[in-house]
């Protein structure tokens, strides 16, 4: 249950660094991970719009293929797969996301970071991003594997960006980018998206496999 009275104290007690909310909004390269289909949209879907709606270029990377998300079993795993998938691009088409790569990790069993981070290496140094924006791995009572191991291998990819050797294969041609972790209990920065909440919603409402009307209200009020 959530109590909208302390929600709000929550919010008013936060503190925002300008500076970090002006890395948020002039970043020209966003380089989005996803743990699932859906994920993304929930904690970023309005500024994602209004970073494409700025010019600027985003990927977004679908780390699980979903095969679990769905509790009717008169669906078999691969079709939940693309059932998943096609809500996804639907959704990301809505926001303006035109870059989707789907990595296709079984859902519920992403590998812990050392395993995932080798993937995500070779796509951050591949797409030179000045943004990095996945989960927070570390978000009190986060108990979803997928979402703990996506967002330490991300955390871990940006540390080794850098460091030539590891993951040789792949050139290093170009800076560790930010880190912005999205459903986070510590928010450092704050970004108006009053503009682009309808946005948001459409998106989400494509994952029609996967949000009620209720579940929508209560992030729509969040």
């Amino acid at each position: 249950m959530i109590d909208l009275n302390r929600l709000n104290t929550y919010i008013k007690g936060i503190t925002v660094n300008p500076e970090l909310t002006k890395v948020l909004t002039s970043a020209s390269r966003i380089l989005a991970f996803s743990p699932h289909p859906d994920d993304i949209e929930v904690i970023a879907g309005g500024y994602l719009s209004m970073m494409v709606d700025k010019g600027f270029v985003v990927k977004n990377v679908v780390v699980s293929d979903d095969r679990m998300s769905i509790g009717s079993m008169e669906y078999t795993p691969d079709e939940v797969m693309s059932i998943r998938r096609r809500e996804e691009l639907e959704a990301m088409g809505i926001i303006g996301v035109r870059d989707v790569e789907f990595l296709n990790y079984i859902d519920s069993e992403v590998p812990e970071p050392s395993l995932l981070r080798r993937d995500l290496i070779r796509i951050t140094r591949s797409f030179k991003p000045n943004l990095v924006l996945t989960v927070d791995p570390h978000l009190p009572y986060e108990a979803h594997p997928d979402h703990v191991n996506t967002g330490l291998a991300v955390m871990q990819a940006i540390l080794f960006h850098g460091i030539p050797r590891i993951v040789s294969e792949y050139r290093v041609e170009s800076p560790p980018p930010m880190l912005a972790l999205g459903a986070t209990a510590k928010p450092n920065a704050l970004v108006c998206i009053d503009d682009y909440m309808d946005r948001k919603m459409r998106a989400l409402r494509a994952h029609r496999t996967q949000f009620s009307d209720e579940l929508l209200n209560i992030i729509e009020t969040l």
